[in-house]
């Protein structure tokens, strides 16, 4: 394919899609997730307004599908876990469970409150309240562009008389013009606190999305498919069995974060999940202490200090690109001297000519000093400085983990 650029000939940025799409996740390991058996999951709401849940009692609404949905990412696709659904009019085997349970959705004075009023109306070990931090549509305007573009047209020819043969190409040049249009770009970010029957938040998970193309349905569809794995996750303790093997043992101490980054607590808790998750899954033959199972001081200790969290845009301009395009195939037959027959094909080509409209690119940036500590000497072993980029942050970050415990493997052989 060949590129033409337009508006200065700026060039397009190639931004591979995320692999592994994380978002932040955190929940307590000591609280007891694994075992539970019934959760409340809550109407959506936003969350500027909490206490307002957003709901659509038609069938054919949006709201209506993405409350159906959420309940249907935990009720089929969670093992070992009974899901209660507040949602009106979403039945849960010929139940319509408003009727049951509508006293939940009143307004609470605090999240003990309510919190106590889960457990006295359904007995349920925790409950989850997902809100919608952002979800709007930017209207963005890709400017009108002039090129003149080079193009062709030719024909081959297969298993002809003459053998194959490329012949009657043609070349011309096109003024070419890509109008002003309007871009949409869906955001949308999703955030799900779980508590326990104390109100203790228990499990925090917030995700985002920056698209053009698309519909909130597709956003929603995507971000409720990771809450779901990363829940699910637990309740199959597919970490169960991790992180046991091994004399040598790794433990964790908290990582830092100046306050110019912008990280809450739960982000950072997010962070720091994240760094022994990685840990479990990237270290063979080391015991990994993760919080609450380390019952003696570990040989080494794992830190650091977060020092890059952020997301840059770009904006790029309208292009167009050329392409050859099979405009149609003919087929014949031929006799050779021998009277042996034989088919030719014929292919018509031209070039055609496709718009790419301008819009911004989202790219996220996580960088962080990592350290393994000799817990007996209190000495950094090892120390480096790691930055990654992605589409999301957390497989940013994720990405610096990688790197940093590939070092630390490094390290173990020979020490």
């Amino acid at each position: 394919m060949r590129k033409f650029f337009l508006a200065l000939m700026i060039g397009l940025m190639i931004i591979p899609t995320s692999t592994q799409a994380y978002g932040v996740f955190w929940y307590d390991m000591n609280a007891g997730l694994e075992q539970w058996k019934k959760v409340v999951i809550f109407p959506l709401a936003n969350a500027w307004a909490r206490d307002k849940f957003l709901i659509d009692r038609s069938e054919t609404s949006l709201l209506y599908w993405e409350n159906k949905h959420l309940m249907e990412r935990f009720e089929k696709k969670i093992r070992n876990l009974h899901t209660i659904r507040l949602s009106p009019d979403i039945r849960e085997k010929g139940e319509i469970l408003i009727d049951k349970y509508g006293v939940l959705l009143q307004k609470y004075p605090s999240e003990r409150a309510r919190a106590e009023a889960v457990f006295e109306q359904t007995g349920a070990d925790m409950y989850i309240l997902p809100t919608f931090k952002q979800n709007k549509v930017q209207v963005d305007i890709s400017p009108r562009v002039e090129v003149d573009l080079e193009l062709k047209s030719w024909t081959e020819e297969k298993n002809g008389p003459d053998g194959d043969k490329k012949y009657d190409e043609k070349k011309w040049t096109e003024h070419h013009v890509i109008p002003e249009t309007k871009v949409y770009l869906h955001i949308m970010e999703l955030e799900f606190d779980g508590y326990d029957t104390e109100a203790n938040k228990v499990l925090t998970f917030t995700d985002a999305r920056r698209e053009y193309g698309v519909d909130e349905k597709h956003q929603f569809r995507n971000i409720t498919k990771y809450i779901r794995k990363d829940f699910g996750d637990i309740k199959s303790r597919k970490r169960a069995d991790k992180g046991k093997a091994g004399e040598l043992t790794i433990g964790f101490q908290n990582l830092k974060a100046p306050k110019n980054l912008g990280l809450d607590e739960f982000a950072l808790r997010g962070i720091y999940f994240a760094t022994q998750v990685e840990a479990l899954d990237n270290l063979d033959g080391v015991r990994v202490l993760i919080d609450g199972n380390a019952p003696t001081t570990p040989n080494y200790y794992v830190t650091g200090m977060i020092n890059r969290w952020e997301m840059k845009s770009t904006w790029h301009a309208p292009y167009a690109t050329v392409s050859s395009s099979l405009e149609k195939t003919e087929k014949s037959k031929w006799t050779d001297k021998n009277g042996k027959e034989h088919e030719k094909k014929t292919y018509y080509y031209k070039d055609k000519i496709t718009d790419h409209l301008g819009g911004w690119s989202f790219w996220f940036y996580a960088g962080a000093q990592l350290q393994l500590i000799d817990a007996r000497t209190g000495a950094a072993v090892l120390s480096k400085n790691y930055l990654n980029g992605n589409d999301k942050i957390m497989d940013a970050y994720r990405a610096d983990l990688d790197s940093f415990y590939k070092d630390v493997k490094a390290y173990l052989k020979t020490h």
